[in-house]
């Protein structure tokens, strides 16, 4: 169908596609007039030029843990590279951040890994891994979680200026200089200078003047080398020692996580994959038995029409949590339904139909196609989400935390800091954890207490949600239904339909409670469910949930090795699996690829400044 494009007249949020064509089996970048790699045997290139101009195989050696930052992802092949060489390091923690303006399909991928035969299994790998092609960050796990990818979308320049990662290498493999400038541009390499540590090294094909005078003033000793194939000559630098290293500090070995739900569970996980051990405290005897326990859960973007701050959170959240939840087989349902109800949301989306959007993160559907790919019928369209999953939130926290010690039926009382490096709880003495996060849902404001924090503004409510028996009408539903309520497929034969908002943060289940959901239903469909509104066979369950004044949750640190994560609102599902892997990085003291501005929207003390 041809695009009608004067329905649009606002923002275009997609990437930019890239122009592509294929000569001789090689893939080439038209619009750069530029190869993706060597004719001469592209992973012997990514070898010789990245690995070795760095000198990885010798520097690996001792490596605990090493962080390599590139300009250009490409086709992936100088991460292959990277792969094939950590399987010489088992123990190896690995970041790895990429920049790409224009992200290839899969497909183009696909033909692209073919000649080499010997990476074949990690190409594999990656390209199931892919995330969407959404601007933003995204973050891959791979290696089983020893290596993270982190997939920055869109221009080089505006990502590195907020990003404070420290690279400990750099690939630097934009297309040629005297073809695609830009991406070599001072502004960019001086960024690049900024985000490398102390005795940092860079390497690159290209020997270009502009490029030399440009490393050097930003910091590095740069020198030709003998290059690959017929190149004469590539590029190698180092970020000189501008003085004594920091006295080592012990790294975290033990956290004491406080709070089993979903935000609780993605920490660990986080943590899990970096190699540093984790207790969960649990004052229920399971876990997820707060607002984390209901039998189904939504993951669905919150977007805005000038996609700000929050919103691109929520998108970069969404494209993590839905692949996790799918590579953890929790996903009840794919696909979520933003329906053009009520009117203040038809008139919401009515502005994003005039916007360009990826057609996988909001695609716009009529009543009729709505009907078919939800299976019942459906008296309105809307926007429907590829990415948003309908989950198994109680099987998902239990998969997450399934690396981590619990310690269920355990209320903590007291947090005790006997110095910069080592807590107790609960006044047990045998056992010293190195750093604490509060990670307690609805309880938070209690933990803070606990350590004496301010000025953390937090409201607690209620919801409701009601258990609905299927029938034959509703039976069919095969995808999650979004209305300022919502509406899942049946798992074991019941539906869920939600949910209220108590400010008293009451936790009775109630008639009326029935009643105010089934309201919520779009006209028309409220017969799907029952006969004239008849609520006799609901059942239902209630939590509390905790949120900040402007909607964002809260991540961070609090004090000296003190974190938190939580204000998740009704949207942990899809908040926490993200803002929890990146909060044990900060514990880790590993690289975070959010931007610098939403990290200050996180700040657990934002509200101070105001």
């Amino acid at each position: 169908m041809v695009e009608n494009l004067h329905m649009h007249d606002g923002a275009d949020y997609r990437l930019a596609e890239a122009t592509l064509s294929w000569r001789d089996n090689i893939l080439r970048a038209d619009d750069y007039d530029d190869v993706y790699f060597s004719t001469e045997g592209g992973l012997a290139e990514s070898r010789h030029v990245f690995l070795n101009g760095n000198d990885l195989p010798f520097r690996l050696q001792d490596a605990s843990h090493f962080t390599i930052a590139e300009t250009g992802f490409g086709t992936g092949l100088n991460l292959l590279a990277v792969m094939a060489e950590m399987n010489k390091f088992p123990t190896l923690q690995l970041d790895y951040i990429s920049i790409e303006a224009c992200p290839l399909r899969l497909d183009d991928l696909a033909r692209a890994h073919a000649p080499f035969t010997e990476v074949a299994s990690h190409a594999e790998m990656l390209r199931v891994a892919m995330p969407p092609r959404w601007p933003g960050t995204h973050m891959v796990p791979l290696l089983n979680g020893r290596l993270r990818l982190h997939l920055l979308y869109g221009q080089a320049e505006d990502i590195l200026a907020e990003m404070d990662f420290r690279a400990d290498a750099w690939f630097l493999d934009g297309f040629s200089p005297a073809k695609n400038m830009a991406m070599w541009d001072k502004n960019i390499l001086g960024h690049v200078g900024r985000l490398t540590r102390q005795g940092g090294t860079l390497s690159s094909f290209t020997v270009a003047s502009g490029v030399r005078d440009a490393l050097q003033g930003a910091g590095f000793r740069v020198e030709k080398c003998p290059g690959f194939g017929r190149k004469r000559h590539m590029l190698t630098g180092v970020k000189p020692l501008a003085a004594p290293l920091a006295t080592h500090v012990d790294g975290i070995k033990q956290v004491a996580i406080i709070g089993g739900g979903i935000a609780g569970a993605s920490i660990a996980s986080g943590l899990n994959r970096r190699g540093i051990s984790a207790t969960i405290f649990e004052s229920a005897p399971k876990l997820a038995s707060g607002a984390s326990g209901n039998r189904m859960a939504v993951q669905s973007p919150r977007l805005a029409v000038d996609h700000n701050i929050a919103s691109q959170l929520s998108s970069m959240c969404l494209s993590f949590a839905a692949r996790l939840s799918d590579a953890l087989d929790c996903s009840v349902a794919r696909h979520v339904i933003s329906l053009d109800w009520p009117n203040r949301e038809a008139i919401r989306q009515d502005k994003f139909r005039r916007q360009f959007w990826p057609d996988s993160l909001m695609r716009f559907v009529d009543a009729d196609e709505a009907s078919a790919l939800s299976g019942v019928a459906l008296p309105l369209g809307g926007a429907v989400h590829e990415y948003g999953r309908i989950i198994n939130p109680v099987k998902y926290v239990e998969r997450l935390a399934a690396g981590a010690s619990l310690s269920l039926a355990t209320k903590v009382t007291d947090i005790t800091q006997l110095d910069a490096q080592t807590f107790h709880i609960n006044g047990d003495k045998s056992v010293i954890y190195s750093a604490v996060v509060l990670a307690g849902g609805a309880t938070i404001s209690e933990l803070l207490s606990h350590l004496h924090k301010s000025g953390i503004p937090l409201d607690v409510t209620s919801g409701q949600v009601s258990h609905i028996p299927t029938n034959k009408a509703v039976q069919p539903l095969q995808a999650g239904l979004s209305f300022g309520g919502y509406l899942t497929p049946a798992d074991n034969g019941i539906h869920e339909l939600g949910a209220t908002f108590d400010r008293t943060a009451a936790m009775t289940v109630t008639d009326q409670g029935h009643a105010h959901n089934m309201n919520l239903l779009p006209d028309g469909m409220a017969g799907l469910i029952a006969a004239s509104n008849d609520t006799s066979g609901f059942t239902g369950r209630m939590s509390q949930r905790a949120s900040t004044p402007d909607r964002n949750p809260i991540m961070g640190h609090l004090g000296d090795r003190i974190y938190c994560l939580g204000a998740l609102g009704a949207r942990g599902m899809t908040f926490a699996p993200l803002l929890g892997d990146m909060l044990a990085a900060d514990i880790a003291d590993m690289p975070i690829s959010l931007s610098r501005d939403i990290r200050h929207a996180l700040d657990p003390f934002r509200f101070r400044m105001r």
